[in-house]
């Protein structure tokens, strides 16, 4: 396997571990703020803004928790078919990288301001891992692996 192709593979290793990692993070800021609304639940009225504020953020990184599973199992689906090739599996990795890439912009975009840190970094990692791996597999080495036949 060369070099780069591998490379590829370990970002995609390494983005799955991390995006894990990142989703339970989520699912303990958002136990945090969900235990904050608890406290605040008793009161007749309207609810504060800051409680308010707290229940989009406990949305928001149940969200993100979600969804960061579901690009981690993808994407250790993707790094453990590198060693068998096809170009259906470069061409699938590609718009993996491109799908993070809009994702992460979307997500900083929309909810930076109420995110969680660990959804803001989420979001930030997917960014800059599907441009590298838009980088990485249309490389003349990449082409040339995946488009070699085995059996």
């Amino acid at each position: 396997m060369p070099q780069l192709v591998n490379a590829a593979r370990s970002v995609l290793f390494l983005l799955a571990g991390l995006l894990i990692v990142l989703a339970l993070a989520a699912l303990a800021e958002a136990n945090a703020t969900e235990s904050s609304l608890d406290r605040h639940s008793g009161f007749p009225g309207p609810l504060p803004s800051a409680v308010h504020a707290a229940a989009v953020q406990t949305s928001v990184a149940q969200t993100g928790m979600f969804w960061s599973v579901i690009y981690a199992a993808l994407a250790l689906v993707l790094a453990v078919r590198f060693g068998k090739g096809g170009n259906t599996l470069r061409i699938g990795t590609i718009f993996y990288g491109a799908w993070l890439c809009v994702i992460g912009c979307f997500a900083l975009a929309l909810t930076a301001d109420v995110a969680p840190t660990a959804t803001v970094i989420a979001a930030v990692v997917e960014l800059a891992s599907g441009a590298l791996l838009i980088v990485l597999m249309v490389q003349k080495e990449g082409i040339t692996w995946f488009s070699t036949p085995r059996h």
